[in-house]
């Protein structure tokens, strides 16, 4: 809670500084998630020397039916809080990248042992298989304030302009090998969604300059955080909030592709009418087109923001000790995730505070995680990870997030009405707030 990036992961958190401002295109937030396997599932050591084998069977032995690789980024352009008495303003404009891949087990299978062993006889399911990919400028504004002693609240409000989008919509794909005739049969249906994005032609970004998103919302969208923290005794703390909870509209440069229900089946190519055939390959084509048409279309889409979920205490041990644990649960289309973390935090007066953490998430046990926050004047310093191996041993990793960035920080001070009050209480003590055992002789 001492730097202000806290604020949006929850916007109820207590903020200690009355005034901050953002180095601009200086905070940055990566993701990177794996949930299939690990690079070095896929590598082994050579028993003659020092090199790396490819071994895909172990990678393939370590995918569950559906898997997924996400890659998220977010650099905070430039964003500045204050404190009036008991309220909390905030603004950030931000850039927001976030991938999603999804990719079934007999994807690979297929590409490893063909359509035979295992395979032979049974429907390779590719069902699932697609990419999700999210650009878009968020302007938030945010509201926090401390309705007493106890508990604080607050939300932020998102106006989105996106930049592109690819979403499958639909995703079926099954591809089965008779295990008498070999004869393939190949069913299916799809449905995917593009705005400033042609992933069929040779193009990728239509006529479109993505800055101009920062000024124009073609395609718009809202979304909202809500946060609460709530004191439970001087050593007891619980907190909760939901993040990125809204939508956008997707408008401009819209293409959508479509591919009606498919069930085809291949017997090969008969000899006698192979030798009749001037152009088999091409009598081929026109089958295969026939069968597996596509149709498109320009009407505007909705999708849903990343939902996350965050439930969280921290325990004081002392003023400089506490211990702390959270929740994390993301819904990413009709997928659900969540993970959990332990941390301990040290925070050595204003200018030094460290952070330990332990994190389960995404099929991934060990992720340690280490953070810092350095202060020199007003001047802010932090960086966070929470799997540390990632930067150690890239390849023995499934999952790391790290956050890194600088901030203008002015506070903590006790707004001028509390310092009025407590002059006035000195001058004019009453029975009430007179402590007995401070006014007896020593």
């Amino acid at each position: 809670e001492k730097t202000p990036q806290s604020f949006y992961l929850n916007p109820g958190f207590r903020q200690s500084n009355r005034v901050y401002v953002t180095f601009p295109a200086l905070n940055h937030n990566f993701s990177f998630i794996n949930s299939g396997f690990r690079l070095n599932d896929a590598l082994t050591n050579s028993t003659q020397n020092d090199s790396l084998i490819l071994n895909p069977q172990t990678a393939l032995a370590k995918m569950k039916d559906l898997n997924y690789l996400n890659l998220e980024v977010t650099n905070e352009i430039f964003g500045f809080g204050f404190k009036v008495k008991k309220n909390y303003f905030s603004f950030s404009l931000s850039n927001r990248f976030q991938s999603r891949l999804t990719y079934p087990q007999d994807l690979f299978e297929l590409a490893i042992e063909g359509n035979g062993n295992e395979l032979l006889g049974q429907r390779a399911s590719l069902d699932g298989l697609g990419l999700n990919l999210n650009s878009y400028f968020e302007y938030a504004i945010g509201y926090n304030r401390d309705i007493n002693e106890k508990l604080t609240i607050g939300g932020r409000v998102k106006f989105l302009s996106g930049i592109a989008n690819i979403t499958t919509a639909k995703s079926e794909l099954g591809i089965t090998t008779d295990a008498t005739s070999f004869a393939l049969t190949i069913d299916g249906a799809s449905e995917i969604n593009t705005s400033n994005i042609t992933p069929f032609s040779d193009s990728t970004i239509i006529d479109y300059n993505p800055i101009s998103s920062v000024f124009n919302f073609g395609n718009s969208g809202i979304g909202i955080d809500l946060g609460a923290s709530y004191k439970y005794s001087e050593k007891l703390n619980f907190n909760a909030s939901i993040v990125d909870l809204g939508f956008i509209k997707w408008k401009t440069n819209v293409t959508n592709f479509i591919s009606n229900d498919v069930n085809y089946t291949f017997e090969g190519v008969n000899l006698n009418d192979a030798l009749d055939s001037i152009d088999i390959a091409g009598n081929l084509s026109d089958t295969l087109q026939a069968v597996f048409k596509q149709t498109e279309n320009d009407e505007s889409y909705t999708t849903a923001l990343r939902t996350k979920f965050y439930i969280g205490g921290k325990y004081n041990f002392t003023e400089y000790f506490n211990a702390g644990f959270l929740v994390y649960n993301e819904i990413i289309g009709q997928k659900y995730n969540v993970g959990t973390a332990l941390s301990a935090n040290i925070q050595l007066k204003n200018w030094l505070g460290i952070s330990l953490s332990y994190s389960l998430y995404g099929r991934s046990y060990s992720n340690v995680g280490y953070g810092l926050s350095l202060k020199g004047g007003p001047i802010q310093f932090y960086a966070m990870t929470d799997n540390i191996l990632a930067f150690i041993t890239p390849t023995s990793v499934r999952h790391v997030h790290a956050s890194f960035g600088m901030n203008v920080v002015i506070g903590p001070k006790k707004d001028k009405s509390d310092k009025k009050n407590k002059i006035q209480e000195i001058e004019e003590p009453s029975v009430e707030t007179v402590d007995p055992v401070q006014t007896q002789p020593k």
